[in-house]
């Protein structure tokens, strides 16, 4: 054995470029020993399928599937399709000089040389090391075996021993001696979180990957939410694709494709399908018969530039709310949490999905656009934010997924509408703050048009609601908000003689609970004894949609909170239709008119007849206006205060285009604005 300086250890890679998990190798007699045989393997150029034999394990593994688990912590990587030694595993192997091996490790995994500072002070238990993993370095595993297979490694170097009747992992005194020529990441060096992209003066992307950027209003919008299968870790995702694609580089037979699924991933032939199906959809492969594939000339540009970056490009072109992440990150450094609550409410998916958030947080962070900073939360780096000054070229949207069957609305989101609806999304599941929820839900009812008031405090509801009318027709109803960190409100969380109580003390016609969700059958019961009306999240948010998009008066509304149990939105669809119904007879008509105004014959004057032989046929309509109908609006039209249309003796006529008519329109909405 020779002994290699520490000047020349491996340079560790940067915290958030470091892999989470060890080598998942058997460990036989010592891990040492197990890799040095894999590796001298690979170099003898033993058939990758060849089952190696590990002494003192029952391990049936081939050399490709142990080649793959030792890709992530670079001792081995795979270059058009063969696996090869990397250049600092076989300096180990020549030197055998394991203080190198343990550098090397060091050099990319994440709390290796952590856990050695942690026993430095003293011994430690590993649920000890697994605590000191989570709250100081953010490591959130659910079990010890990852912290077990770092220490099992650690004792196989000799820089940990194990005292099993107390069950204490100490560190050695060369335990002690190499972790003086060990980097090491101390917790308060995350809460920086260094930008390693800083002074970069180019970014690494492909101008062909910035094209795929510019996307008109109809490919964002016709973009998937739910980002396909790939196999393996999301962490090396870009290099699972790039192998995949170099092996199909000539047409290849599906039945290869499956071998090397399994041999490499262990995944079924139906995994494999899907991968394939989600590569065709990405546009890298294409189907040349009917069991052979190709990689494609894009699929041949992601393994020519190595780039991230492309890859991202390519995964944004496919998938929504992908580089739209890095905008909200440009506006204020958010969660995943907070990112899957701006996904449902202002990007279209269909739910509060922190899975597919973190498969593009993960994305965007091997491209180095994000990092986090401090607890789970993400920032954007000098990259993402220089790549938000070139995405700027194409302009930036957000999705409307809420668009206007009505074509009342003009389709814009509304911003401050997204941001009320965010931040009762998310104060639903912030319990350890339930003013929060109450005061956001004070602001969600007031848009519906209720006089909120917050009252709060111990012997009152929450919140209670006014109908804005006469006292001879107003009805009040006491809002009890419920908030919960899993989001699930249960049977145990709600008082109903409570609620009783409140709905007498403040004379309410109607008790209301407002949570995230709410769950057990018994609960919804209950609410249906004591008459008290459930509404989740969910269906308070398409309420407050539904009044921007088509505003109803109050006593729409009364129906909702008649209702006991979980609402149902449906009973004032037909309130909807009518006002959305009215909305098209008023657009339809002055269009009659105004068509009229330059005809020869008429002179632009018709009678209210005439229109509705005109509009009865018309395809908007279902059925067709009614004439009593068509004389309303003419009537309500040629009022002084809106005065869009007069009329002679003869008919009705315009007295002014579409145009002038919504001028009209928005300036009295200004109006009422500036009033509120």
């Amino acid at each position: 054995m020779s002994k290699i300086k520490n000047s020349t250890y491996p340079k560790p890679r940067d915290w958030d470029a470091k892999v989470f998990s060890m080598p998942n190798i058997p460990r036989g007699n010592g891990f040492p020993e197990t890799l040095q045989l894999i590796l001298i393997s690979l170099l003898a150029n033993t058939p990758f399928n060849t089952v190696i034999k590990v002494e003192g394990s029952n391990s049936n593994k081939t050399l490709e599937d142990l080649c793959v688990r030792l890709r992530p912590s670079g001792f081995v990587r795979k270059a058009e399709g063969i696996w090869q030694v990397t250049p600092n595993a076989k300096t180990w192997l020549e030197s055998e000089d394991n203080l190198y091996l343990s550098a090397l490790l060091n050099a990319n995994i994440r709390f290796y040389s952590e856990i050695l500072v942690a026993l430095k002070s003293n011994p430690k238990q590993i649920s000890e090391l697994q605590e000191i993993a989570k709250k100081e370095y953010n490591l959130n595993w659910k079990t010890k075996s990852e912290i077990l297979a770092r220490l099992n490694w650690l004792k196989d170097l000799g820089l940990v021993a194990y005292e099993d009747f107390t069950y204490l992992y100490s560190i050695t005194n060369l335990g002690k001696k190499h972790l003086e020529e060990l980097e090491y990441v101390l917790p308060e060096d995350l809460v920086s979180s260094i930008d390693t992209t800083k002074g970069e003066e180019k970014l690494p992307v492909s101008d062909w990957a910035i094209d795929m950027c510019d996307l008109s209003s109809q490919e964002l919008n016709i973009r998937k939410t739910s980002i396909g299968y790939f196999p393996g870790s999301l962490s090396s995702v870009h290099d699972t694709v790039s192998d995949y694609l170099l092996m199909m580089s000539n047409p290849t037979d599906i039945s290869k494709i499956v071998n090397y699924s399994i041999e490499t991933y262990g995944i079924k032939d139906t995994s494999t399908k899907s991968l394939l199906s989600n590569l065709n959809y990405l546009g890298f492969i294409e189907r040349k018969s009917r069991t052979h594939y190709k990689t494609t000339e894009l699929g041949e540009k992601i393994t020519a530039h190595n780039y991230e970056l492309n890859f991202a490009c390519c995964i944004h072109n496919k998938y929504s709310f992908t580089f739209e992440i890095l905008f909200e990150l440009l506006e204020k450094d958010l969660d995943s949490k907070q990112l899957a609550v701006i996904s449902k409410v202002s990007y279209g998916f269909p739910s509060e999905n922190k899975s597919e958030i973190n498969k593009r947080l993960t994305i965007l962070r091997n491209a180095r656009l994000i990092q986090e900073f401090g607890i789970n939360a993400y920032c954007l780096t000098e990259r993402g934010k220089a790549f938000c000054d070139k995405l700027k070229q194409f302009g930036y949207q957000k999705i409307d997924q809420n668009k206007n069957e009505t074509e009342i609305s003009d389709n814009q989101i509304n911003t401050d509408l997204d941001e009320y609806l965010n931040e009762i999304r998310l104060s639903s599941r912030d319990s350890s703050d339930p003013d929060r929820f109450e005061k956001a839900l004070r602001e969600g009812f007031s848009l519906l048009g209720f006089k909120a008031e917050w009252l709060g405090g111990s012997g009152k509801t929450d919140i209670l609601l006014q109908a804005p009318t006469a006292p001879r027709y107003a009805y009040s109803v006491a809002i009890d908000a419920k908030s919960t960190y899993s989001g699930c409100v249960t049977e145990g969380q709600i008082n109903f003689d409570t609620l009783t109580d409140h709905k007498l003390k403040h004379k309410a016609n109607f008790s209301v609970v407002v949570g995230h969700e709410f769950q057990g059958e018994r609960l919804i019961d209950r609410a249906e004894k004591h008459k008290v009306t459930l509404i989740d999240i969910e269906r308070l948010e398409t309420l407050i949609r539904w009044h921007e998009e088509v505003p109803l008066k109050s006593d729409a509304y009364k129906k909702i909170f008649m209702q006991q149990g979980i609402v149902d939105l449906e009973v004032i669809k037909e309130d909807r239709n009518k006002v959305i119904r009215e909305g098209k007879l008023l657009k339809a008509i002055m269009q009659c008119l105004s068509n009229e105004s330059n005809d020869p014959v008429t002179e632009g004057i018709i009678q209210p007849r005439e229109i509705y032989h005109l509009l009865k046929h018309h395809e908007k309509f279902e059925p067709a206006p009614t004439l009593e109908e068509i004389k309303f609006m003419l009537e309500f039209l040629s009022s002084p205060l809106i005065a869009c249309v007069s009329s002679t003796k003869e008919g009705y006529f315009a007295l002014g285009s579409l145009t002038d008519a919504k001028q009209k329109f928005d300036f009295y909405l200004k109006a009422c604005s500036t009033a509120n």
